[in-house]
């Protein structure tokens, strides 16, 4: 991150894009609009051409609109089945080849489901594939950040603590911060001083520097016991946004904010707006 600023884009291409499956012209969209990034969704599988990739790559440069990557729903390093681990640390390293080839910095996806094992025997098996993938990455001179993203049902590998821990053992492993599914996953997490309290733990388990390099999804959300239901726009969930872009600004965050609402640009856009007023 050059700019000491929050950069706000779109999980994936912007609605108002005219041609809707097509990343390039996404990337137009956002510089367009007058937002700063994009998220490139690999949510139901890595399928994208080489040279899409590097005219991605391109416009991303041109334009001053940097990438960052979400891997396929379809992965869990907690598997039943050795061969769906195997085909989940290989959806990983399919999402991180082409986000690199695109120029993204950041990717995140969901790690795993607990299957109703021990969230410990749950968090070693992540651990293992991950620096297995961090290996092999390595080996094909990709440098790129691991981020499991901070999950919004209790069913999900993916809490605080487990992501802290992570990024503790693992080189290349940062946590992506949803905050939205913070709030759905422990129905608290949505006052100022308690996202204040949550980026203290962060800068205190991880460095001052972990502040400075953030990726983080936001979006309105609904809940129930088991954590989060759907993803709303932000004027129809109780989510408090502003008091967590208040707590950031403070905090002096750097990162990614990417937004995950329905209406993906206009609540993007209202965020935007909100934190130049701070």
């Amino acid at each position: 991150m050059t700019d000491k600023k929050i950069l706000f884009g779109t999980a994936g291409v912007p609605n108002s894009t005219q041609k809707k499956n097509n990343p390039i012209e996404g990337v137009k969209r956002i510089h367009e609009l007058g937002l700063d990034c994009m998220q490139l969704e690999f949510a139901h599988g890595v399928r994208m051409k080489e040279e899409v990739s590097s005219g991605l790559r391109k416009i991303s440069y041109e334009l001053g609109v940097p990438l960052t990557s979400h891997g396929p729903y379809y992965i869990n390093l907690n598997a039943r089945e050795q061969d769906k681990i195997d085909s989940s640390v290989e959806r990983i390293i399919q999402t991180a080849k082409i986000s690199d080839l695109c120029g993204a910095e950041s990717m995140t996806f969901h790690a795993a489901f607990y299957m109703k094992d021990s969230p410990l025997d749950v968090f070693d098996l992540v651990e293992k594939s991950i620096n297995v993938i961090e290996e092999r990455l390595s080996r094909l001179d990709i440098e790129i950040e691991l981020r499991p993203e901070l999950t919004g049902k209790t069913s999900q590998f993916g809490s605080l603590e487990e992501l802290i821990s992570l990024t503790k053992n693992i080189d290349s492993c940062r946590p992506c911060m949803d905050f939205s599914h913070l709030y759905a996953r422990t129905g608290n997490f949505n006052t100022e001083q308690e996202f204040d309290d949550v980026l203290g733990v962060l800068k205190q388990e991880l460095g001052a520097h972990s502040l400075n390099n953030m990726h983080i999804h936001i979006s309105g959300i609904s809940t129930n016991s088991k954590g989060d239901l759907k993803h709303l726009n932000l004027e129809k969930s109780k989510f408090d946004w502003k008091a967590l872009l208040r707590s950031l600004k403070r905090s002096g965050c750097e990162g990614y904010m990417i937004c995950n609402s329905p209406n993906l640009e206009e609540d993007a856009l209202m965020l935007k707006e909100y934190y130049h007023t701070l």
